[in-house]
């Protein structure tokens, strides 16, 4: 894990939907940034949920990977039982 990597502020649950919404906002913009890349997306992160309110699926899947040192991190939330984490591989 690299200086950059280290900074990643990981989630170990997600207590509720805003947490979950918010990391997706934080994934988004570690991958704005140019120091991660998603390396596997069940869709984006702003399309989670639909017009209506909907969850895209039961389950939603997000991994990042770091540039510079190949750390993999991964965001998954099980939205039917509502839990999830956003977490280092």
């Amino acid at each position: 894990m690299c200086e950059i990597c280290k900074e990643v502020m990981t989630v170990d649950a997600f207590s509720n939907t805003k947490v979950y919404l918010d990391c997706l906002k934080y994934i988004q913009t570690l991958v704005d940034s140019g120091d991660y890349r998603f390396e596997s997306k069940d869709c984006d992160t702003d399309k989670v949920r639909d017009e209506n309110g909907c969850w895209a699926d039961d389950i939603i899947f997000h991994s990042i990977k770091c540039e510079k040192c190949g750390q993999i991190f991964i965001c998954s939330a099980n939205t039917y039982r509502g839990n999830g984490s956003f977490r280092t591989v």
